[in-house]
């Protein structure tokens, strides 16, 4: 946890991580913030953590690739920054990329690069988008949830719908990937199928109009044509001027035409210097948006301004010489602590930047309110042209000229060459189009083909899941006789709703709260030692559990009234805990919090142990400078 005074750290290791110390010292905020590094949505508001804390950092292994997410406490909206460790500094890199919290399913978001790096395939679930923030909710046990009679949220509707499917693709039996992916399959050949089609009609049409060339063959010969054109209406005009009859009005309206031509050459050449205005306005928003940003995070740091290492003058290029510690690289000075003024000039400019961003937003409409006219100027001058040589060749009609013959022949040729550079035109933007659909045949096939890679993995990974959940059951009845649940009978995981069960009772109906405790801590943890033993699984091999001792009897608590709140009890989950973490230290992680513990837990399993008022040689709590 990154804050202005100081960084309060926690280190953990492989296997069992124990975290134990009185109420409200800070041991399920260490919890709620890895699960916030993740990709929660909000954390609680942590009065402590806001006084002393601007960010959190989680350093983890993904794949065996190191990265460091930070993401900014109290500020949820805002996006995670994501570094990557460097083997040969031996330290993360200072470069960063940017991940959305809020949107799972997008390509940028913080839940598709988790499950990327862990290399979970993209797929959808009951036609919604599977997250790893499904897939999470079998690793995090959160204080109120240890104890709770709808534990994953099976009986709201709405979230619950991808609950089963999640749990078989944590171990492995993808059934229902397994007909998404053939559905996918099946609409992927149609649509290659459709773009093939497509491209079959296009090759027959250049075919046909024997415009099957390449761009740049195009390019010379509507060049060779336009030059062709250009001699054609150079003898009219002269044909026209040398031997049809005196007319002023037939004057008049050539010279409109040439004015209107020329008009039409000089809207294309704006429109074309509009369209890369409006880019270079756009490169410009972007800008602004990312100082925008990059403001919000300094006025968050609300702290010192990291100084910049220069190699080079950022003006001539040449070598710069480093300064001492804490001194600016160009000038010298010494490096200090904005103040309360500079902090308001910082908000000062950022609100300035949001002005201009604002104002440019406006104007780039407004240019493309321009754009949008220049082209409808340019449309009705063209109307006006077709208007006009309608007009002229109405009044050649009158001419009586020996020339006559020789316009008719000028204007048919040049009207040839019309069609023929529209054609080439056509052909050239046909061409492009054939292009673009090939690269997109090309890249759906590519599609298409890791689908059937997807397909037969699973197809020849795949198991029968009732042999996979009875599986679980046994590990499930095994892990309540390891805890001495009492009268212990008939437990198991139901097929048809992959719920636990016990006396052959649903969990939530057993009517103790110790009952439930154990019953959902002896549920995740078989789903965790299945995943172990399996070839293959999606389970990220971590389990977060806290208060594992809520309503159960503690070292010196028993309550004869409740059968579950025995000290028997208690013992016996700390000890196979400890047991169950010494034989999978080296694949997994389990995290454990509790205010007691029993001889069973090894002071090395301990990772922090908070007092509450630092008088015994342990912290005060997580923020251990809460108090002055």
């Amino acid at each position: 946890m990154i804050g202005d005074d100081k960084h309060y750290e926690v280190k953990f290791k492989n296997g069992l991580n124990f975290i134990t110390g009185p109420i409200s010292t800070g041991k399920s905020t260490i919890l709620e913030l890895i699960d916030y590094c993740l990709g929660k949505k909000r954390h609680k508001n942590y009065e402590e953590v806001r006084l002393k804390c601007k960010y959190v950092a989680l350093d983890l292994y993904l794949n065996n690739q190191r990265f460091l997410i930070e993401r900014p406490l109290f500020s949820f909206d805002l996006p995670v920054k994501i570094y990557n460790w460097n083997e040969e500094s031996n330290s993360f890199e200072d470069d960063f990329d940017f991940f959305i919290v809020t949107m799972p399913k997008e390509e940028n978001s913080l839940a598709r690069f988790l499950q990327d790096k862990l290399e979970i395939p993209e797929m959808k679930l009951s036609g919604q988008t599977f997250s790893f923030r499904d897939l999470f909710k079998y690793s995090y046990v959160s204080q109120t949830n240890i104890d709770s009679e709808n534990i994953l949220d099976e009986k709201n509707y709405v979230k619950a719908f991808k609950r089963k499917p999640t749990l078989e693709i944590i171990l492995n039996s993808l059934n229902q990937l397994l007909n998404e992916l053939k559905n996918d399959k099946k609409e992927q050949s149609q649509l290659i199928n459709e773009l093939l089609d497509r491209k079959e009609a296009i090759v027959k049409f250049l075919r046909d109009v024997e415009l099957f060339s390449t761009k740049s063959q195009n390019e010379d010969r509507k060049a060779a044509l336009i030059i062709k054109r250009t001699e054609h209406l150079s003898e009219l005009i002269e044909v026209k001027n040398n031997g049809k009859l005196k007319n002023d009005n037939t004057k008049s309206l050539e010279f409109q035409l040439f004015k209107l031509r020329d008009r039409i050459e000089s809207l294309s050449e704006e429109e074309n210097e509009i369209r890369k205005y409006i880019t270079k306005l756009n490169l410009l928003l972007n800008q602004y948006s990312n100082e925008i940003i990059k403001l919000d995070y300094l006025i968050l740091s609300n702290g010192k301004l990291q100084s910049i290492e220069f190699s080079s003058c950022p003006s001539c290029s040449s070598e710069i010489d480093k300064k001492a510690h804490n001194n600016c690289d160009l000038c010298g000075n010494i490096l200090t602590e904005y103040n309360e003024e500079e902090e308001k000039a910082i908000k000062l400019e950022r609100k300035r930047l949001n002005m201009r961003l604002n104002s440019l937003k406006d104007f780039i409409e407004e240019q493309n309110e321009l754009l949008y006219d220049k082209s409808k100027l340019k449309e009705k001058r063209k109307r006006e042209i077709y208007e006009i040589e309608d007009k002229i060749n109405t009044i050649q009609k009158q001419y009586i000229s020996p020339f006559i013959e020789k316009i008719e022949l000028l204007n048919r040729s040049i009207g040839e060459l019309d069609k023929k550079i529209e054609n080439l035109e056509l052909s050239t933007n046909v061409q492009e189009e054939l292009t673009t659909l090939s690269d997109n045949i090309q890249k759906n096939e590519n599609k298409l083909n890791d689908i059937r890679v997807q397909i037969s993995d699973i197809e020849n990974d795949s198991t029968d899941f009732s042999n996979i959940v009875n599986r679980l059951s046994k590990r499930f009845s095994n892990i309540l006789k390891n805890f001495e649940f009492p009268k212990l009978n008939n437990a198991y995981i139901s097929e048809k709703n992959y719920l636990p069960y016990v006396r052959g009772t649903k969990y939530d109906e057993i009517g103790s709260l110790g009952a439930v405790t154990l019953v959902n801590i002896a549920y995740f943890l078989s789903i965790l030692e299945l995943s172990l033993e399996l070839k293959k699984s999606y389970h990220p091999k971590l389990l977060l559990l806290d208060t594992v001792g809520k309503n159960l009897g503690t070292r010196e608590v028993e309550d004869g009234d409740d059968e579950f709140r025995d000290t028997k009890i208690f013992k016996s989950v700390f000890k196979y805990l400890v047991e169950f973490s010494e034989k999978y230290k080296d694949q997994m992680q389990l995290f454990v919090i509790n205010n007691d513990y029993t001889e069973d837990v090894k002071e090395s399993d301990i990772v922090i142990q908070f007092d509450g008022d630092g008088t015994r040689g342990y912290k005060y709590g997580l923020i251990d400078d809460v108090i002055s």
